[in-house]
């Protein structure tokens, strides 16, 4: 059963200060939305996170993604090196052909530029407190006090393929509060924060 879960968005820190965030480069193929828990592979692309490392390793949660991933064609496609232009065509949008430039592209006026990489909000910053969907092993799980302290894990919502806070186990997040956005009842938001020694330290 789907929960309708919402994707995952960072909400306050304790200490008032700005999220940590990043901009990393994104491995190939990947088809992520915006709000996804995100790890690191091997070469250090981007990947969504597979819901089965919580050793501070690589697999591990890194962050959660701000914006969607491009399906790029290798990792990093048109990533700049340090100090140097962005390489390839660097947009995502391209139209017709330009007179007398065969290897030119028409670029719409404000199409937005793909440089290879993707934003995410840290998890390894202890000081950023997120919201999730609140559910139980792809069931809505109502609020109730109880569940401040508690670990759980996050699972994807097969319903809409965003990730919510799953209570049915307990390794990677605790639950300190709930979204006072919602009202309480049958999918409630809930606020949380990564465990420190689940994540991958950047």
């Amino acid at each position: 059963m789907a929960i309708t879960a919402v994707p995952i968005q960072p909400v306050k820190t304790l200490s008032g200060n700005q999220y940590a965030s990043r901009r990393i480069i994104e491995e190939a193929t990947q088809t992520f939305k915006v709000g996804t828990p995100v790890a690191l592979a091997a070469d250090g692309g981007v990947i969504a996170f597979a819901a089965g490392t919580f050793s501070g390793l690589i697999g591990s949660v890194v962050g959660v993604s701000y914006e969607a991933a491009s399906n790029l064609a290798s990792t990093g496609l048109g990533a700049p090196q340090p100090n140097q232009p962005v390489t390839g065509l660097g947009a995502s949008l391209t139209f017709g052909s330009v007179p007398n430039e065969a290897s030119a592209k028409n670029i719409p006026h404000g199409a937005p530029l793909n440089d290879g990489r993707v934003g995410l909000i840290l998890a390894a910053f202890a000081d950023t407190v997120f919201s999730a969907t609140l559910g139980t092993t792809g069931n809505p799980t109502n609020w109730n006090d109880n569940l401040i302290g508690t670990l759980a894990t996050l699972a994807l919502d097969t319903g809409g393929n965003f990730w919510y806070v799953n209570t049915a186990t307990g390794n990677l997040v605790r639950i300190v509060g709930r979204d006072l956005r919602d009202p309480t009842g049958t999918g409630n938001r809930v606020l949380f924060q990564f465990i420190g020694t689940a994540v991958q330290q950047l």
